[in-house]
């Protein structure tokens, strides 16, 4: 039996280094260097100034007399974790992120070779004295603007990257649109968003010349039209859904006219219902809710206004409340009148806290330790989700950590934690998940886990953001045989965690249920139909009267029998577009910690189901009719998008 090697950095070899030369060193576009040494008398000086230890202040100018303020700031110094609170100072001073090496590390240029000779300029990173192993920067965000989310940069393995492609930020079930100039705030306002109604997504943008202002990596910035913002968010499932746009309108008349003709135009191009605050308003966050709540001009509560694709049908999803929120339509004050006893109403209070004059029993939210890793061979055991390839760095000894939940720990564990990927992400941080959320501790035994910032795949375009998370850890669905939950936690105010129960005795399942916005019960990893071109399928739908689903619907390879009171449609369904269950069942049926509905559907006589997102992707080619237990094609039957062709051929229901 072969050895097991363990390190504790996730690099497979040391890395050669040289000393660190200011005339060898590489920039990195948009983040100023800083080089600084130990002064003589204490402190931190430039080296051609030894005589002049500098504040927090004195760094400050120093960038700014760079003309480079608006950059993100790295300090090349050894052991800069140790003027923590310093370079936080600096970074609240510059509002923008402070890199700085870990306590225990030196800054070495990463030796480059090309053959037997040196090329071009080096990367600076930090190097640990003992292990002789790189070290990751730590970044220091503004402290009134800190966040758990990801900085401007990538940082693998020492060296500091530019990321690429668009400015996005993660929010709960949707995303923030940021660009150069207000990433740092825009990164703090997305991070303190924390409730919505489900099924509700939300995309934060900055509105700029009657359009949509989107920045990329590069640093550059457009304005998207409401068409060309709909194809930008095409990874998010928009059809048939609710969509509010965090947005503040301008000012200028002209402006805001161009501005609600492109949130029509968005509306039409995705399918959603796109909700705004009304022209001349602005969407701001609720301090007590971490809501969003909709403003007039003069800052005054207002309903959301609406805008509806043409294809949308039934009523309203969501109702428009007067103090400026989004609800369920279908959810109503209830009035309780009662002839004898008159209660005066109670202040609402958050799940999990104690309405009354005693503080609740608390334990502080401290960090774990991190566990050390080891690299798995080719040949372990597989993980669970497709994209991930064998091989990877996991956890050479067992570990605890928490696993965020959007449900009670209790029910989690009873029933599983809902979610619509085949794994689950474990943090050791507890102190950098919003309050009011729940926490599961876990322990994960060896092999269990795999750290995100050494994942070695190309994970999907949803996914990435998570490459950020600091001391994130995946836990597949192919290893959570390897994870016990032990207890329960709430986050509370200051940094604290309420327990709320024990979970020893139970296991770690997921559970692909309407919470996690599955589509059908089934994971976002799923296998697809057609895997080439385009095919022909068919599809069954009420006579008269009837709409497409919200979810999904179910496709036929072959024409069915002839239904009374059915329609039958022939259609082209483009490659990927449809869900094939039968193949999905086989792919899950080896992860018996997922509870999913495969298996239901394919003892159903389910072949292939189609998400409501691709509705509009899936064209009519012929439609038939049922008569006399046969299938009797209607003439004059125009080709196009379902949703279309449907309102054509459906005749209206009689009022």
């Amino acid at each position: 039996m072969n050895p097991v090697t363990t390190i504790d950095a996730g690099v497979d070899e040391l890395p050669a280094t040289r000393r660190f030369d200011p005339h060898r060193h590489l920039r990195v576009a948009g983040l100023f260097d800083l080089w600084l040494e130990p002064g003589p008398r204490g402190g931190l000086v430039v080296p051609v100034e030894p005589s002049i230890a500098l504040t927090a202040r004195g760094i400050a100018d120093l960038v700014r007399r760079s003309g480079e303020s608006a950059d993100d700031v790295r300090i090349l110094t050894g052991d800069g974790a140790r003027n923590m609170d310093l370079f936080s100072e600096v970074a609240g001073l510059l509002g923008h992120d402070v890199l700085v090496s870990p306590d225990g590390a030196e800054i070495r240029h990463r030796h480059r070779r090309q053959g037997d000779a040196e090329t071009g300029p080096r990367h600076a990173v930090p190097l640990d004295r003992v292990t002789r192993r790189p070290m990751d920067w730590i970044v220091l965000q503004p402290p009134d603007l800190a966040t758990p989310l990801p900085g401007w940069f990538a940082v693998d393995r020492g060296v500091v990257r530019p990321r690429t492609g668009v400015v996005g930020l993660p929010l709960p079930a949707g995303l923030a649109l940021a660009t150069r100039a207000d990433f740092v705030t825009r990164r703090a306002t997305a991070h303190r968003l924390t409730a919505a109604s489900d099924g509700l997504v939300t995309v934060a943008v900055t509105a700029r010349a009657a359009g949509f202002l989107v920045g990329d990596y590069g640093g550059t910035q457009q304005v998207h039209d409401g068409e060309q913002l709909a194809a930008l968010l095409g990874d998010l499932p928009l059809y048939g859904s609710d969509l509010r746009l965090w947005v503040t309108w301008p000012s200028d008349p002209q402006e805001q006219r161009g501005l609600d003709e492109q949130a029509q135009e968005f509306a039409e191009q995705t399918g959603a219902t796109v909700w705004t605050p009304p022209p001349g308003g602005s969407a701001e966050l609720v301090d007590g809710d971490r809501d969003l709540r909709a403003l007039d001009p003069a800052g005054s509560p207002v309903e959301w206004q609406a805008h509806r694709p043409r294809s949308a049908a039934g009523p309203l999803a969501l109702r428009a409340t007067p103090d400026g929120l989004l609800v369920p339509a279908l959810a109503r004050p209830s009035i309780t009148v009662s002839p004898r006893l008159t209660v005066p109403p109670t202040a609402p209070t958050h799940a999990g806290r104690r309405d009354s004059a005693e503080e609740p029993v608390t334990v502080p939210a401290t960090a774990l330790p991190r566990p050390v890793l080891t690299a798995e061979g080719r040949r372990a055991p597989g993980y669970g989700p497709a994209w991930l390839p064998p091989g990877q760095q996991v956890n050479a000894g067992e570990f605890e950590a928490f696993v965020v939940c959007p449900v009670d720990p209790a029910r989690a564990v009873a029933e599983g934690v809902p979610s619509a990927e085949l794994f689950l992400i474990a943090l050791l941080d507890p102190g950098s998940v919003p309050d009011d959320s729940y926490l599961l501790r876990v322990r994960v035994a060896p092999g269990g886990a795999i750290p995100m910032a050494t994942l070695r795949s190309h994970i999907p375009a949803r996914l990435q953001h998570l490459r950020g998370v600091n001391d994130a850890y995946l836990l597949p669905a192919a290893r959570l045989d390897r994870v016990s939950p032990l207890s329960g936690f709430r986050t509370y105010q200051f940094g604290r965690l309420l327990p709320t129960a024990e979970c020893a005795d139970g296991a770690l399942r997921i559970h692909c249920s309407s919470r996690a916005r599955t589509i059908a019960g089934l994971p976002n990893d799923v296998r697809r139909w057609p895997e080439m071109g385009s095919r022909r399928a068919y599809v069954l739908v009420p006579a008269s009267g009837g709409r497409l689903p919200r979810g999904w619907l179910r496709l036929y390879r072959k024409a069915p029998p002839a239904r009374p009171g059915r329609l039958m449609l022939e259609v082209r369904v483009p490659r990927g577009r449809t869900i094939n269950v039968t193949s999905t069942a086989e792919m899950l049926a080896p992860l018996a910690r997922v509870r999913h509905q495969a298996e239901r559907l394919r003892a159903a006589g389910v072949e292939l189901i189609v998400g409501s997102r691709s509705y509009e992707r899936v064209q009519v080619r012929r439609a038939y009719r049922a008569q006399e237990n046969a299938w009797r094609r209607m003439p004059g039957t125009e080709a196009g998008p379902l949703p279309a062709v449907l309102s054509r051929v459906q005749p209206p229901v009689p009022t």
